[in-house]
């Protein structure tokens, strides 16, 4: 049975690590590649690096910082953020990504996927579902360029489409919980698990241990971490002993 992982998030701005709350206080956590050289040291099973400005502002990937982070990797590194066509995923490729994560670009255009599927197979390619509950506690698909919602557009039902593409892989994150060191959002990971069989790794909430471990204990395939390990006292370390003492199915 393959092992459950642990997986780094982080967000680049303005070519430094930041950490916020729903998207939004975005605060300063330090240099992209020490980060990434002490998360390697510390056994991350897999590393995920979004770049925010790319992804918002429509610029291309910032390719130089991709390669100052990979050079710090001994484990799968995944890319996401402005990641519109062929030509930026040769760029990210070329600087080392193992993988690349497409989220709104994929909405924008969603034979995207397919297209990268065919050109680096299904295993490379990892669909960013958002979503967030409305008012009435339904969960919607969120578009963090905009803010909003996107109407009309069933947040499960296009995981389910996009993984039909071609995408190996789902990276779930349940926005309203993002940074907030809450918890995650189980019942959305047991939403998705039932309608796709891929991986599936899930973000947001994450600030304490028993988080970890009850996210473990429903099944995740891997789960991301941010704010816990930017603006608590845990680390990889800490984690992964904790769910070795409880049983989990971790790689030592």
């Amino acid at each position: 049975m393959p092992f459950q992982r642990l997986i780094p998030s982080l967000l680049i701005h303005e070519g430094r690590l930041v950490k916020g709350r729903n998207f939004r206080d975005l605060r300063d956590a330090g240099l992209p590649h020490t980060t990434a050289r002490a998360h390697n040291h510390q056994g991350a099973d897999e590393l995920l690096v979004c770049d925010i400005d790319a992804s918002r502002d429509g610029l291309a990937p910032q390719s130089q910082i991709i390669k100052s982070v990979a050079a710090e990797c001994h484990m799968p590194l995944c890319v996401a953020g402005g990641i519109r066509g062929r030509d930026e995923a040769s760029v990210i490729m070329d600087a080392g990504a193992d993988k690349i994560c497409l989220t709104t670009t994929a909405l924008d255009n969603p034979e995207l996927v397919s297209d990268l599927a065919h050109q680096y197979g299904s295993q490379a390619v990892v669909i960013g579902v958002d979503v967030i509950k409305d008012q009435s506690g339904d969960y919607c698909l969120y578009d963090h360029r905009s803010g909003a919602t996107v109407p009309d557009r069933n947040p499960l039902d296009w995981m389910s489409t996009a993984v039909d593409m071609g995408a190996g892989e789902v990276r779930l994150m349940a926005v309203d919980r993002e940074g907030t060191l809450e918890g995650y959002d189980l019942d959305l990971y047991r939403e998705a698990r039932d309608r796709v069989q891929v991986p599936i790794i899930l973000e947001g909430g994450a600030g304490t241990l028993n988080h970890v471990e009850d996210a473990f204990e429903a099944g995740v395939d891997g789960i991301g971490v941010g704010a816990m390990l930017v603006f608590s006292d845990a680390n990889l370390v800490k984690i992964k002993q904790h769910l070795i003492t409880a049983g989990k199915n971790v790689r030592r």
